[in-house]
């Protein structure tokens, strides 16, 4: 078995598309569900990009699949769930980042870790499955056929609809927009650009929303190398004042990267109708080092200022926060600091709400109050997109509602700038 997966991994993880996403697939998945996979497929080496015993991080080396196994040894209450999240790590991108498990997760919590909000957050389940999509994946692994279970795969994943609300049909063939693959120009005034370069993350969230971005499939990935191409697409709209930088995460690339979109900004005259750029991340909380200790960090602080005080743009960082303990490490307060004070930017928060994560009305409240105090502007709470694990996750509308309005009631002011959003076709959510 372990021959089969090694040959199969490329496959399931690169290989061509045998499928086109239909919208019409929907899945209706339920609570959640302990499973125990096969022992043979779980303990199989399904990703390998680093193997070393996890230590203190200077700098950032991504968690996998196949480096779990050290990480249950200094974290013994993961050893029992491996087998669960390497199963359900064949239909899920899972990468995690050492940050977050060491200084976001309670590992001396009472009771299952998997009530944890942050293990919850970045470790999948096979109760993100519904029991047919479990039962045709176990069937599929226990029959050691590597083309059984890519196919078994491809079919789960097509049935948890990759492309929600219309993203691909509704910009696709625009005029002008035809060679611009990581391009989306949904509404007038904002355009959101997928660099290439930042279709990953520090750590993907259990319920992301663009999870089909990091499965390796092509036909799948918004992402635009050049910056030269959308630049021109922008000289040509004068209506758009607007740049969401967005992915993935484009604080994960390199400042050398972030410069080539950037730095044309510092001239007052390069498309003087952009006045905002915006920077959609979850590295502020993922990976806080970005801003602070990454050997690239003082050139990113400059770049912000700069684009800022000499190109006269304002940049505002889109910061993913999702519960009150993200804000409480002094990591996290560092870079919240640095940059406000030396990249010169405006930070505003936003989530979605999410069953067993921060739907609580207090855990918002702690989150605004919290945020308020550090600087950061509460901005929007959201109901997440019909794809992926959205069911498992998933809060009533009518109680996001209530949740949200009790949250509201118990702040002040300051604290009450923050929307509720819920999806429609072109929204962000």
């Amino acid at each position: 078995m372990l021959a089969v997966l090694t040959t199969l991994t490329p496959a399931l993880n690169l290989g061509p598309r045998l499928f086109r996403p239909t919208r019409s697939s929907m899945v209706r998945m339920q609570e959640e569900v302990t499973i125990a996979p096969p022992k043979d497929v779980v303990d199989a080496v399904i990703d390998s990009t680093t193997n070393e015993a996890p230590q203190a991080q200077t700098r950032f080396t991504a968690v996998n699949l196949n480096s779990l196994d050290k990480w249950a040894e200094k974290f013994p209450a993961l050893e029992p769930k491996l087998k669960d999240i390497k199963m359900s790590g064949l239909i899920f991108p899972f990468k995690a980042s050492p940050y977050v498990i060491e200084e976001l997760i309670d590992w001396e919590m009472e009771g299952d870790i998997g009530d944890d909000p942050f293990y919850r957050l970045i470790f999948p389940t096979m109760g993100m499955l519904a029991a047919h999509h479990r039962e045709k994946l176990e069937a599929a692994a226990a029959t050691e056929d590597p083309f059984a279970l890519k196919d078994a795969v491809e079919e789960i994943r097509e049935d948890l609809n990759p492309h929600p609300a219309g993203q691909k049909e509704l910009n696709a063939g625009k005029k002008g927009m035809e060679d611009l693959t990581g391009v989306q120009h949904k509404y007038a005034e904002t355009v959101l650009f997928f660099a290439s370069a930042a279709q990953t993350c520090h750590a993907y969230c259990t319920y992301c929303f663009r999870w089909a971005q990091f499965i390796g499939d092509s036909d799948l990935r918004f992402a635009q190398k050049d910056a030269g191409s959308l630049f021109d697409y922008l000289a040509k709209h004068p209506e758009v004042s607007d740049i969401l930088f967005t992915g993935g995460d484009p604080m994960f690339m390199k400042t050398r990267l972030i410069k080539e979109y950037f730095e044309p900004f510092k001239d007052p005259t390069f498309l003087p109708h952009i006045k905002n750029l915006r920077i959609g991340t979850r590295a502020l909380t993922f990976w806080p080092q970005r801003f602070t200790t990454d050997d690239d960090a003082d050139a990113l602080m400059t770049t912000l200022r700069e684009v800022k005080e000499i190109g006269g743009r304002h940049i505002a960082i889109m910061a993913h926060l999702s519960h009150v303990r993200e804000l409480q490490t002094d990591k996290v307060r560092a870079a919240i600091h640095r940059l406000k004070q030396e990249g010169g930017v405006i930070i505003r928060s936003q989530s979605p709400v999410m069953r067993g994560i921060n739907d609580d009305g207090e855990i918002w409240a702690a989150k605004w109050r919290e945020e308020v105090r550090l600087g950061v502007i509460p901005y929007y709470m959201f109901m997440a997109r019909d794809t992926g694990a959205q069911a498992f996750f998933d809060v009533p509308l009518v109680r996001a509602q209530r949740l949200y309005a009790d949250a509201i009631r118990s702040t002040s002011g300051l604290c009450r700038r923050s929307e509720e959003h819920t999806s429609e076709l072109q929204s962000p959510i």
